[in-house]
């Protein structure tokens, strides 16, 4: 698209949304031309240039089962002044796949109303299932498997490049984390003799496809220093046969050089420390061949559904295909099996792991072995519960092992009830600031009444959501609804400062709306403007005046409010007339308002998007329509409530709300 000057608002949005991390998209309407972000070309497969216009198009590029819920939301933004367009759509890229894209975009209008750009992002939201999911998993079992075992494994591709690796190999390298690793060579952290040598030898393994085993290595790092592994190196195949690369173990033995250079000298001890060399190469050789822990996966049955080699050697089956099926009443005794099944029971059941427990073993055959094992919940990617896997080695000082680890368990435990008990201190403090008893008012000159009601019911220990009432006088009062961006901590300190910023200036604004939302927009963008992070919160703020009879009310990027009309409940749209955009976002910006006289109105209801938000098992959105059907299939008061969110939960898919649900109702009628 072509060059434009940006707002100090337009700019502040776009920065906002590349912190996002998202696709960026930003269609000039006066132009036509439209702006994709790389990150967007590379979701929906095109180039730089050819990309179609998907919002101009819909009926080309969004799947026909989505198009007429996406060009609705779409045309109401573009033709009906809507504040902000979001949905969820199959969308087909460039390679005519269809996936999943979340779209969310923003219009940007000029002084006279008027339509101008529409600024947004896309990303891809698309889940992977069928030979993705089986692979996931699979790979997720063995990175099970090696980030727990004490040696160096790792794949390297047919470049020489480090593909996968586990998390000590990364942490000697000095890349810190595997995916810091990942793509990276030996020549980025050995010294170039070194790494050409490791290279070749890599080089040659693949075209002669024989591999090295447990080679003594010199090497040179990158920063001077040198150190001593014994290194097993082999071909990398597909289960196609198709040469992917190497793969490699390897064990850092530099104590051992150093201590065997060292006791050469020494001729009267010469013997002894051969002989010590000489075992822990053999142990080495052991951890190498044969991955030095017994691994294995059980389903909910206890039965065994993959065991490594060390497994099926210690359990004396042919092979760990053998031991399949099997459960441990096959080669232990009863009392292990019985204590080993209540252990698992009780680890499926709670989700809590048992690490590092002593277990004396007796087998069948009447001798009796010593082991440590950790065992943890086996979840599928999308969190079902597959069954349990564990991870046992041989041990020899028991005592100090099982005193270590009844100190470190009672250490966590303790720490534990600490925190627990401080979130909950939190909790009972950010529940007792909000108002417990909402009174009535009324206006002995007018006759008309106002009657609040409430439901507020927290997701999680810190909540986001909160709502203010604020009596102004006879007749007259506030009432704030507001939604802060995520939970916890942070999102409670929000909290804390727009309680602080409203009970500041609730007296000299409370009966203006529009200032009085300009006033917490300019006091929490101050307060977050050293803040790196995006943070924000939508709010909506009403006036009642039962004196004129009128209610006055302004919105913060917040969803509308419902109104209720001789018995019909529908959405009081405010769109451009009374919306802005979220506290804290644009800072000096000044909010509009919309007055309206409540002679016809029986009732508005404002809320936080935990209610509409509620996904059914078919995975649609509850949706304010179905709150507005709710809101008028009876009376008002608590009962309209308690209608609403009973709806909601029936037609959740799951019971209760993932999200804060804030709700608060105003009844509007007249003393006889």
């Amino acid at each position: 698209m072509g060059d434009h000057e940006m707002t100090l608002e337009e700019e502040r949005l776009d920065l906002a949304l590349k912190a996002s991390n998202e696709g960026i998209l930003d269609w000039d309407l006066k132009t036509g031309e439209i702006y994709y972000s790389n990150r967007l070309l590379g979701f929906l497969g095109y180039g730089r240039f050819g990309a179609p216009n998907i919002l101009e198009e819909p009926e080309k590029h969004v799947h026909p089962d989505d198009l007429a819920r996406f060009t609705r939301k779409l045309n109401r933004v573009l033709y009906r002044e809507g504040k902000l367009f979001a949905d969820e759509a199959r969308i087909r890229t460039n390679e005519g796949e269809w996936k999943w894209f979340r779209a969310r975009a923003l219009p940007l209008r000029g002084d006279d109303g008027s339509l101008q750009r529409l600024v947004g992002s896309l990303i891809d939201i698309s889940k992977r299932r069928f030979a993705e999911d089986a692979l996931a998993e699979e790979r997720r079992m063995i990175d099970l498997v090696l980030d727990r075992v004490p040696i160096n494994v790792y794949f390297k591709d047919k470049e020489c490049r480090f593909q996968r690796a586990n998390l000590s190999t990364a942490q000697r390298m000095g890349a810190g984390t595997v995916a810091n690793l990942v793509g990276k060579t030996d020549h980025d952290f050995f010294e170039k003799e070194h790494a050409d040598l490791s290279r070749a030898r890599e080089l040659e393994i693949m075209k002669t496809g024989i591999g090295q085993e447990e080679k003594l290595e010199h090497e040179i790092w990158g920063d001077g220093h040198d150190s001593w592994s014994l290194v097993t190196k082999k071909v990398w195949r597909g289960l196609d046969g198709e040469l992917l690369g190497t793969f490699g173990l390897t064990h850092d033995v530099t104590e051992l050089i150093e201590t065997e250079r060292n006791l050469e000298q020494i001729a009267d001890e010469l013997k002894v420390v051969n002989r010590e060399i000489s075992e822990e190469r053999h142990l080495l050789r052991l951890v190498i061949d044969n991955m030095p822990v017994f691994v294995y996966f059980k389903d909910v049955g206890s039965n065994f559904v993959l065991v490594n080699r060390r497994m099926s050697d210690l359990v004396g089956a042919d092979s760990p295909e053998a031991v399949v099926g099997k459960n441990d009443r096959d080669f232990f005794s009863e009392k292990l099996v019985q204590e080993s099944s209540r252990d698992e029971r009780e680890i499926m059941a709670t989700g809590e792991p048992v690490v590092k427990k002593l277990e004396e073993i007796r087998w069948k055959d009447g001798h009796v072995s010593w082991a440590v094992s950790s065992k943890y919940p086996w979840y599928l990617p999308d969190g079902t519960l597959r069954g349990t896997f564990g991870i046992s080695s041989e041990v020899t000082r028991l005592v100090e092992t099982k005193q270590q680890l009844e100190k470190i368990a009672k250490i966590l435990g303790r720490q534990n009830d600490a925190l627990e008990e401080q979130l909950g201190l939190a909790r009972e403090i950010q529940q007792a600031a909000l108002p417990s008893v909402i009174p009535s008012i009324a206006s002995a000159g007018s006759g008309r009444t106002a009657d609040f009601h409430h439901r507020y019911q927290p997701a999680s220990h810190l909540a986001g959501d909160f709502f203010e009432v604020i009596p102004l006088g006879e007749g007259k009062a506030g009432f704030f609804v507001c939604d802060v961006m995520g939970h916890g901590v942070r999102s409670a300190l929000i909290v804390s400062m727009l309680r602080g910023l409203i009970e500041k200036q609730g007296e000299t604004l409370g009966g203006q709306p529009g200032a009085f939302l300009t006033g917490l927009n300019d006091g929490l963008s101050h307060l977050l403007e050293r803040t790196s992070q995006l943070i924000f919160a939508t709010a909506i703020y009403g006036y009642v005046d039962l004196e004129r009879g009128e209610l006055k009310i302004a919105s913060a990027g917040h969803p509308d409010p419902i109104v209720r009309r001789k018995g019909v409940a529908e959405i009081l749209e405010l769109e451009a007339v009374a919306q802005g955009p979220g506290l804290g976002m644009v800072p000096d910006y000044e909010f509009p308002e919309l007055s309206l006289s409540i002679d016809s109105l029986e009732g508005i209801w404002s809320f936080t998007d935990g209610v509409f938000e509620v996904l059914g098992a078919d995975g649609e959105e509850f949706g304010q329509t179905r709150m507005c059907e709710a809101l008028q299939s009876g009376g008002g008061g608590m009962e309209a409530i308690d209608r609403m969110v009973k709806a909601a939960v029936d037609f959740a898919s799951h019971e209760g709300f993932e999200d804060d649900l804030c709700i608060l109702g105003v009844d509007f009628g007249h003393r006889t």
